[in-house]
Formats: C-alpha cells, sequence, structure tokens
C-alpha cells in the first residue's frame, strides 16, 4: 500500500487502487474539498446543460401536467427557466452534502467495534471521496442529453439515480423513491468497503455489512413506508 503522493493522484487512485487512495486521505484529509468541489460542480454542468437543451415550453407543459392540484399562478411563477435550474442545483447540492455528512456519521458509529478509532472528520472526508462516482454519473447524464433527440423530463434525465432508467413521472407514487436512490449505490458500496478495510481491523464480512447497510435499509424501509402511506 503506498499512499498516493498529492490530491489529483488521489482522485486517479480511487477508481485505480481505492486502498492507496483513502492511506492518503487518512493522513491528509483536508484533500477531501477537491472531491466534494468537483461532485457539486458536477451538478452545475448537467443542470446548465439540461436546460439549454430541453425545449422549454414542452417542459413547462409535461411539469404542468403532472402538477395538476397546484394553482395555476404558482405553476406560472416556478416553471421560468431559472427557477427550475435552480431547484435541481439546490436539490443536488443539499442532497449530495446530506449523504456525505449521514455516511460518515453512520461510519464513525458503526466502526466503533474496531480498535482502531477515527474522528468524525477524517470519516467525512473519506465519504467526500467514497460519493465521487456522483460526478461521473453526471458525466453519463451530460452525454446522454446530448445526443439524445427526445426531450426528457429532468428526473429522467439524471442517471445518478435508478429513475434515469425507469423513467417513472413526477405524480407516480414511487417516483420520490426512484430518484432518490443512486444507480450508482453498488460503486459507493465497494469504495465504503474499502475504506473501512483500510482503516478499520474488520474482517471481510463484517466491512461488507458496514459498506452495505446503510443502502439495504434505504432500499427497505422506504418502499415499505410508500405501501403503508
Amino acid at each position: 500500500m503506498t499512499p498516493s503522493k498529492n490530491p489529483l493522484i488521489a482522485l486517479v487512485d480511487l477508481f485505480r487502487s481505492p486502498i492507496d487512495c483513502f492511506a492518503a486521505v487518512y493522513e491528509r484529509p483536508k484533500w477531501a474539498f477537491l472531491p466534494y468541489i468537483i461532485i457539486i460542480f458536477g451538478s452545475f454542468i448537467f443542470w446548465g446543460n439540461y436546460f439549454n437543451h430541453v425545449d422549454l415550453p414542452w417542459l413547462q407543459q409535461a411539469l404542468q401536467s403532472q402538477l395538476g392540484s397546484v394553482d395555476e399562478s404558482v405553476k406560472q411563477a416556478w416553471l421560468t427557466k431559472e427557477v427550475l435550474l435552480a431547484g435541481e442545483v439546490f436539490s443536488d447540492f443539499s442532497g449530495r452534502t446530506a449523504v456525505i455528512f449521514l455516511l460518515a456519521l453512520w461510519l464513525k458509529m458503526a466502526t466503533k467495534g474496531s480498535q482502531y478509532q477515527h474522528s468524525y472528520g477524517k470519516w467525512l472526508a473519506a465519504s467526500c471521496f467514497i460519493m465521487l462516482p456522483a460526478f461521473i454519473g453526471d458525466i453519463a447524464s451530460y452525454i446522454n442529453v446530448i445526443f439524445n433527440s427526445a426531450n426528457i423530463l429532468p428526473n429522467a434525465a439524471d442517471l445518478n439515480s435508478i429513475n434515469g432508467l425507469l423513467k417513472l413521472p413526477l405524480n407516480n407514487p414511487w417516483a420520490q423513491f426512484a430518484t432518490t436512490i443512486p444507480l450508482l449505490a453498488p460503486w459507493y458500496i465497494a469504495l465504503t468497503y474499502a475504506a473501512v478495510g483500510a482503516w478499520t481491523d474488520f474482517d471481510r464480512p463484517k466491512a461488507i455489512i458496514v459498506a452495505v447497510l446503510p443502502w439495504a435499509l434505504t432500499l427497505i424501509i422506504w418502499p415499505l413506508l410508500i405501501i403503508v402511506a
């Protein structure tokens, strides 16, 4: 295991040799600002491109038809390009930031059984790197919009979520669930496993459980809440 020499190499090592990346992040947690900025910047790139390419009158009409119970004046005020763009970017910013902080909290709590204890800040740094594949999803979404001749609704255009494949309409009760569940969850799980394996004395089965459990609980609990509601 050879720790990455600088932040840029750490980004490359995350995909090539995650153990080397996390070894370096353990020593230099401040490097996490770089992947975090990239994750947020990716959202600006994708949504800016989406609203520049989509047929805005078509989008407004499609969204109006799916928001039937909302007052007409509210629809007109909220369905402008600027408001829609700001809403999507803010949603990604707040959602991704929340996931990073919650994942770090989970890793801090779930690894209390290890003899090697680390601060919440270090797990926060690891979580920023773990979520970096979201940028790859943004690039894939960007390419999808550019080369797709048909108009796509925002919640179906984002290939970071399962709804990028399912393309459920906004008024579908499962749409929010499908939009929230990341298509790249297996990648996040693999990177979480690598971080836990590198920073703790957990054996392989225990490290896998720590990596899988938060996503598995989301997949189980949320559908149950939808069914009950």
